[in-house]
């Protein structure tokens, strides 16, 4: 239950919401007590001892509590729904702000589908599972122990008699909860699959045309789609097995009720009324522990979700990483400094490897003790044939991956004693591969300098030879690019992604193939 204590941890943000929420929970059980008692009076002190003036006032009881109830539990699943709002808003913001944070190593092994699948399907399971689980486990729970409490005042036998199948019930649902959940687990990790691999379709699907896959890929998404199934039935078995052997406990009870009961009313120890009322108790008893069973079958759903979930949170950031995206961290480090280690210094841009060696694997070195110097303001060429190494030395640089050996100096410090937001924002990179937000050809610029007027936009776009082609689009530089910048061409997008870097104008320009 590790997954469900952590969930807690969040629902604590919020006390006076929980126990709000709780109050009115509380409220509207005191409320159905009513209806048994009014019951109960009407069929003894009305009925049978015939008095048809205490009958209005037990209607007009029963009509303010039935009201009372209404009020009560539309103001708890108001307060609930707010809470779990609030509470999956920190979920998902934590978990996005700590992707943001983990190496790309990591990202080098995780599909993005899958990815996807664990920030918004696994966390809105969390949230209409979970945390709701949670808020209807703990009303079911508060009724079912007022109900009991009751029924213990109004006769302690017949209330024994009510808790005989609870043995049965504890049982089946622990064995349920140790069957169910590596089932959940195994149909979560097959949906993420599906997801990972509709993705991957999607993202190339003029790949797939272009080399007319289209009948091969729609065999090996109906393969996955058959695992997704497969894998959905058996959890569906396993609740039909479950929730009517409940059932049936519960009815053991409600049997028990009613002759031992009956038999007691025959014998005149005990009034119609009470055992009409009773029945009515045993109802609101084993009404809530009904909706437990649902919600173990759901909280099952959500624990293997939250799994997956939290499974992203335990992850290491990167090593140097400002702890949270909101932090601002230190200033960018071309204006006011920003080291890890109190030093506050202009970065000029000086270079220095010293007998670097790194390797993507183990036993597979992809640099081997390299070493030169880049003095500021100089220009550097790295000249290699294909996978010679130029492109790691640049995610070397930026700190996208750790060298295993050496050290690399930026103005004669290690660059691991620098903030990493600090670091990055002293470098510009434009990447073999362009990549364009789906935004306008201006949201994409400005990812270089957030602040910068329409004057610098235009200077840098004219240094990247970009004008041209930008005032040919009808809207210009409101023109929207598509995912990926799909709408336009690949030297187009080149020369916006060399515009965004210049734009930044960081004392660190490095131009990979570009």
């Amino acid at each position: 239950m590790k997954t469900v204590w952590r969930v807690f941890t969040y629902l604590k943000r919020y006390p006076w919401m929980a126990a709000g929420t709780l109050s009115c929970a509380v409220l509207t059980t005191l409320m159905v007590i009513v209806f048994p008692s009014a019951t109960k009076w009407i069929i003894n002190d009305v009925v049978r001892a015939h008095r048809p003036d205490k009958l209005l006032p037990l209607i007009l009881l029963a009509a303010v509590a039935f009201l009372l109830q209404h009020v009560f539990n539309s103001l708890r699943i108001i307060l609930n729904n707010t809470f779990e709002q609030k509470v999956i808003f920190d979920l998902r913001s934590d978990l996005y702000s700590h992707i943001q944070l983990l190496p790309l190593r990591w990202f080098d092994n995780r599909a993005t589908g899958d990815l996807m699948t664990r920030v918004i399907e696994d966390v809105n399971s969390v949230e209409r599972v979970l945390i709701d689980g949670i808020e209807q486990g703990v009303v079911a729970v508060l009724q079912i122990v007022i109900v009991l409490a009751v029924m213990f005042y109004w006769n302690a036998k017949l209330a024994l008699l009510a808790l005989v199948p609870f043995p049965l019930l504890i049982g089946g649902a622990l064995a349920y909860t140790l069957t169910a959940h590596r089932r959940y687990r195994l149909q979560r990790r097959t949906s993420s699959a599906i997801n990972a691999l509709l993705h991957d379709n999607l993202a190339g699907i003029r790949q797939i045309k272009s080399f007319a896959r289209e009948r091969e890929e729609h065999a090996r998404f109906n393969r996955a789609s058959d695992q997704l199934r497969h894998a959905t039935l058996v959890v569906m078995r396993v609740w039909a097995i479950y929730s009517p052997s409940m059932s049936m406990f519960e009815a053991i009870g409600a049997l028990l009720i009613l002759g031992f009961g009956g038999y007691a009313a025959l014998t005149g120890t005990m009034q119609i009324g009470d055992l009409v009322a009773f029945l009515m108790l045993t109802a609101f008893l084993y009404d809530p522990v009904s909706r437990l069973h649902q919600l173990n079958q759901l909280v099952q759903a959500g624990r293997a979700a939250g799994e997956r979930v939290f499974e992203i949170l335990d992850e290491p950031a990167e090593p140097g990483a400002v702890a949270g995206i909101g932090d601002p961290g230190t200033a960018s480090p071309n204006r006011t400094g920003g080291c890890a280690r109190g030093y506050s210094t202009h970065i000029a841009g000086d270079i220095r490897y010293e007998d670097v060696s790194f390797s993507y694997a183990e036993g597979l070195p992809a640099l081997r003790h390299v070493s030169f110097h880049a003095p500021p303001g100089a220009t550097i060429a790295l000249v290699g044939s294909t996978g010679a190494g130029k492109s790691t030395l640049v995610n070397l640089l930026v700190r996208f991956y750790e060298f295993s050996s050496g050290q690399i100096y930026v103005d004669g410090k290690p660059i691991r004693d620098y903030v990493l937001r600090a670091l990055r924002e002293a470098i510009g990179v434009v990447t073999q591969e362009s990549f364009l937000f789906n935004g306008s050809i201006r949201e994409n610029l400005l990812m270089g300098k957030p602040d910068a007027t329409d004057a610098e936009l235009w200077r840098a776009v004219d240094a990247a030879n970009a004008r041209q082609f930008i005032e040919r689009l009808p809207q210009g530089l409101e023109s929207v690019v598509g995912e990926r910048g799909v709408k336009l061409s690949v030297g187009e997008k080149q020369r916006l992604s060399i515009a965004r870097a210049l734009l930044k104008d960081p004392p660190i320009l490095i131009l990979d193939e570009a």
